[in-house]
């Protein structure tokens, strides 16, 4: 019998959970300068491409 999405996701959770409450797990570093300006770069030029793409110059 398949589990359902809902049991997958409460599984997957709880996994989560225990390793993230382990003494010896190690958190990501907080998000840098680079990274916002990574951030920033990645969605202007997507919202460019979209216009371009919305004005028919990108096909």
């Amino acid at each position: 019998m398949e589990k359902s999405i809902e049991e997958i996701i409460y599984e997957e959770t709880e996994q989560r959970l225990k390793e993230m409450s382990s003494p010896d797990y190690e958190f990501p570093t907080k998000a840098d300068k680079a990274d916002v300006i990574g951030i920033i770069a990645a969605v202007g030029i997507s919202l460019v491409l979209i216009v371009l793409c919305m004005t028919g110059v990108i096909l």
